[in-house]
């Protein structure tokens, strides 16, 4: 039976979505992610060279926390972290076959997430292929309440859709990362050279003017 907070959290997220632009671009059951055509927030320079200037499209990465394996009550083992990452390489390689296929997709110049995680998530993320950039360093005032609300809304998330994953952890070990990777070294590591076993199902693009559904 569903808690008032986790109804609340099953309400809110769709609403969310759409207001983010946030989209499904497959009906792959293996698929952990979402998408979201964004802009460059600020000017930036990853590790490979790439320099991206602020303005500039990119493609925003979200979580599809319905599709997140379940924890067993004791916490995440073996097993889960397995499943979870071989889904994990599953999502991007799909992504990368849908940006490959897909005008608007075609045109950003690097992939970003940005999400409130527990320290040791950083290690998986990194072994993805992503650099991992701790955002909320110095910041004050609005920014800083902004990041608190973030974490806070991350934490209802995993409660909701999770709640195994917040075992034996707290609010406060919540750090607000982003995660970057420039689109030549995404399409390099995930593009047609790795195959997926099975056909990806990949939505075609909406067409022009519309928006698909998140």
């Amino acid at each position: 039976m569903q808690t008032v907070m986790e109804a609340f959290v099953h309400q809110l997220d769709p609403l969310l979505r759409r207001a983010h632009g946030v989209r499904e671009f497959t009906d792959d059951p293996r698929c952990l992610l979402r998408v979201a055509i964004g802009a460059c927030p600020r000017d930036l320079v990853l590790c490979d060279g790439t320099r991206l200037r602020r303005g500039e499209p990119i493609l925003e990465l979200h979580l599809w926390n319905e599709r997140i394996p379940r924890m067993p009550p004791e916490g995440p083992d073996l097993a889960w972290g397995l499943q979870f990452y071989r889904q994990a390489i599953a999502s991007l390689r799909l992504i990368a076959r849908w940006m490959e296929s897909h005008p608007e997709a075609r045109k950003a110049r690097a992939l970003r997430g940005e999400t409130s995680l527990i320290n040791p998530m950083r290690g998986l993320i990194r072994d993805l292929g992503f650099e991992v950039f701790r955002v909320e360093r110095g910041a004050s005032g609005w920014r800083w309440l902004r990041y608190r609300m973030d974490d806070l809304y991350v934490w209802m998330l995993m409660q909701a859709y999770n709640p195994a994953s917040l075992r034996g952890k707290c609010l406060y070990q919540l750090e607000r990362v982003e995660f970057w990777i420039s689109r030549e070294r995404f399409l390099e590591r995930y593009g047609n050279a790795h195959s997926l076993r099975g056909e990806a199902r990949i939505s075609p693009p909406p067409p022009e003017g519309t928006q698909a559904a998140s």
